[in-house]
């Protein structure tokens, strides 16, 4: 049976039992770097690309300077061309070459002229005797001519009896000279080096700002919250910190409310636990089975307030995390969640013989509906909590304009005037107080309030009693 053989790995034996060395990780590079060796690309590309844009348009404009002044060669020389043609003929000359002087006529340049039958007339003593372009051709024209190249001008006569044809070397006419060209060699190399030089300097300065403020949070502590400072950061910098700093702050209150909250439920919940180990030690040294059976009531009922304490201070966490901008707001049905809120605490309310008035007109909110029914939850238990045996809570919702308003009365002991602006706070109770709340209700009805930019008001209702009312926005802004 044929196998499929697997390739041989061959181990250096020095190598064995040893961890091969891997080779280091690149060093990331830094923003300083980044951004220094990108502002030097592109200033050297950008400098380039304007040093060869100047050279092509000076070259150009050369070009037209050039042509420009072929053009009155040409003019100039026929004007007095018909003149040196007769003074030639009056000396019995035939062979139409005319000397000129370095005073006449720049030795770059060499001319024929041409009658229109084709005759040449008059040529310059450095001229060739064949037509340096087609005769019937006039303006401009390249042209190679005993394997150098030149630029030829064909201009013809007024009354067209004669064509005058002007031959330039082009390798004479570039005004960039050696000495040109280095001298602009060394200017882009000192001005590039200038030019780097400079964005180094001001990258530094900008990228300073962003060092020092990544050294501050490198060196903190995870615990130390305080403000980033700088000295002086730039403009773009500067909504980055101001973020930052935010983000602390509001870092820094949460965990000073965790704190708090943590301290103040620790403290709140030692009471009933301990009233829990109190009746079981009853109940187990009970002498009689009557005896055993009230301590059990009693453990019974101090089990029910620590788990309603742990209810109010876990629904007080899970409100905590209500957000004004939250994106769970969603139409909720006012009346609906009250009703609701009303058959959950019926055996409660048949416990303390309470009864409950409804006068609910049909009301929508934006609201988170967890919120909402902790809200009305807490607002109809505390009014049971303080409510007389056989008494009555009135709940009542409307709307008016661009609001819903709730209102719960109670005809209970009511809340003075001066204890009003203490109720919200967190685990704050009456002094003169007999429920077994840990004082949390409240704070839980004013933080779903704020988050749903709603607004809370205590007053008390002639019957005595007191009445909450919450006003909704109808529609949040």
């Amino acid at each position: 049976m044929n196998a499929r053989s697997t390739p041989t790995r061959l181990v250096d034996a020095g190598t064995v039992g040893k961890e091969a060395p891997t080779a280091p990780a690149p060093r990331p590079w830094s923003l300083r770097s980044r951004l220094m060796w990108l502002a030097a690309l592109t200033t050297i590309i950008a400098w380039l690309a304007g040093g060869v844009g100047v050279l092509i348009v000076t070259y150009n404009e050369e070009n037209e300077l050039y042509d420009e002044r072929l053009r009155d060669v040409a003019r100039l020389i026929l004007a007095f061309a018909d003149h040196e043609i007769e003074e030639i003929r009056q000396d019995g000359r035939t062979d139409g070459v005319h000397l000129e002087t370095a005073s006449t006529l720049d030795p770059r340049y060499a001319y024929q002229i041409w009658s229109k039958d084709g005759e040449l007339l008059l040529v310059s003593h450095n001229a060739s005797r064949k037509p340096y372009a087609p005769l019937q051709h006039e303006g401009l024209l390249d042209r190679e001519i005993d394997g150098r190249p030149y630029c030829v001008y064909s201009l013809r006569s007024a009354d067209g009896a004669t064509l005058i044809q002007v031959a330039e070397d082009e390798s004479l006419r570039s005004l960039l000279k050696p000495s040109l060209g280095l001298w602009g060699l060394g200017f882009f190399l000192v001005s590039t080096a200038l030019l780097l030089l400079l964005n180094r300097w001001v990258f530094g300065r900008a990228i300073h700002e962003i060092d020092q403020s990544a050294q501050q949070l490198t060196n903190r502590s995870p615990h130390d919250l305080r403000p980033v400072r700088t000295d002086n950061p730039p403009r773009e910098l500067q909504p980055l910190l101001n973020s930052v700093n935010c983000l602390f702050s509001r870092i820094q209150r949460t965990l000073d409310a965790e704190r708090h909250f943590t301290a103040a439920a620790a403290h709140e919940l030692r009471t009933p636990l301990a009233a829990v180990r109190m009746q079981a030690q009853i109940a187990d040294r009970a002498r009689s089975p009557q005896e055993a059976r009230a301590a059990l009531q009693g453990l019974v009922s101090c089990v029910d307030r620590a788990s309603r304490m742990i209810d109010q201070l876990l629904t007080l966490a899970h409100v905590d995390s209500l957000a004004p901008n939250s994106n769970a707001f969603v139409p909720v049905r006012l009346d609906r969640v009250i009703e609701q809120v009303v058959r959950d605490l019926s055996h409660a309310l048949k416990e303390r013989n309470v009864n409950v008035d409804l006068q609910l007109d049909a009301a929508t909110v934006p609201a988170i509906e967890f919120g909402v029914g902790a809200l009305i939850r807490n607002l109809i238990d505390n009014a049971l909590q303080h409510a007389a045996r056989g008494g009555r809570v009135l709940v009542r919702t409307f709307a008016r304009e661009a609001e819903v308003v709730m209102t719960v009365e109670d005809a209970g002991p009511g809340i003075p005037e001066s204890e009003r602006a203490h109720v919200f706070e967190r685990f704050y109770r009456l002094p003169d107080s007999e429920t077994d709340g840990c004082g949390v209700g409240l704070s839980i009805v004013q933080s779903v309030a704020a988050a749903h930019r709603a607004q809370v008001a205590l007053d008390s209702v002639t019957r005595g009693g007191l009445r909450v009312t919450v006003i909704f926005p109808k529609a949040r802004a």
